[in-house]
């Protein structure tokens, strides 16, 4: 007779992926209220710029999609989500039956959203 099998606990493979989709929200948050913005100011090129941005949001959203699926192939569920200014970002989330928590630094969230936007955009910070 076999022995039922228990799933694995949580891997670091999977909080990168929920650390990952997390990069994803804030990403498009912050898009999105540039957008908003861009459009209240009275710029010659501001249709550009809205443009640019909604470009980068769309293929946002689709990665997003992309790790949502990956998350629901592992089984992890975001059952919370709250933020300190000292603490960071605590985020409380099932994987496989296991509960687990995730801290993320805001200073090192803030520099990790900065990186991945400049990499989007094909800029080098580093040239100027």
């Amino acid at each position: 007779m076999m022995k039922p099998s228990t799933p694995p606990p949580p891997s670091l493979e999977d909080e990168a992926l929920i650390r990952d989709y997390l990069l994803h929200h804030f990403i498009q948050s912050v898009l999105e209220r540039d957008i908003q913005i861009l459009k209240t100011l009275k710029l010659k090129m501001g249709e550009l710029y809205i443009l640019n941005l909604q470009l980068i949001k769309k293929g946002y959203s689709d990665h997003a999609w992309f790790l949502r699926q990956q998350m629901r192939r592992r089984g992890i569920r975001i059952h919370s989500q709250s933020g300190t200014a000292e603490e960071g970002l605590r985020v409380q989330y099932l994987c496989r039956g296991y509960d687990g928590c995730l801290l993320c630094e805001w200073h090192s969230f803030k520099e990790e959203i900065k990186d991945r936007l400049v990499s989007y955009l094909g800029t080098d910070l580093a040239a100027y």
